[in-house]
């Protein structure tokens, strides 16, 4: 029996939307390509750390630009991977290029810490 994925694919401007509203929470957020080599070199560290986190704490999403280009128009990728921190519908930060899963992990806690902030701090802090 496989193990799960521990991120969703998105295919929908709808689901595009929901991750990025108010409500959309702590977002990793991986544009890529199946004809990208980085991209494919990357994908078993995503899985792998998205299987990290417990549900509710980060969410870890794809996008298929060769699939789905359309998903990708609104935030103008122009290369692929592109890897977009997202918390609460706000881009917080980009990274363009491969990550290793040390360095996907650290952002990815780096996003929870900025998700679990509340109050006046997280205004001025984001």
């Amino acid at each position: 029996m496989a193990e799960p994925k521990g991120y969703d694919e998105l295919i929908t401007e709808e689901q595009v939307e929901h991750i990025m509203s108010e409500e959309g929470g702590a977002v990793v957020l991986d544009f890529w390509s199946q004809t990208c080599g980085p991209c494919l070199a990357m994908a078993d560290d995503f899985a792998h750390v998205s299987q990290q986190f417990e549900e509710g704490e980060v969410r870890f999403c794809k996008v298929d630009v060769t699939e789905y280009g359309n998903l990708a128009v609104p935030f103008k990728v122009q290369s692929v991977p592109t890897i977009l921190f997202v918390n609460n519908g706000k881009i917080l930060d980009a990274v363009v290029g491969k990550l290793s899963a040390e360095q996907l992990g650290a952002k990815a806690e780096w996003l929870l810490g900025k998700s679990q902030r509340k109050g006046l701090l997280s205004k001025i802090f984001g």
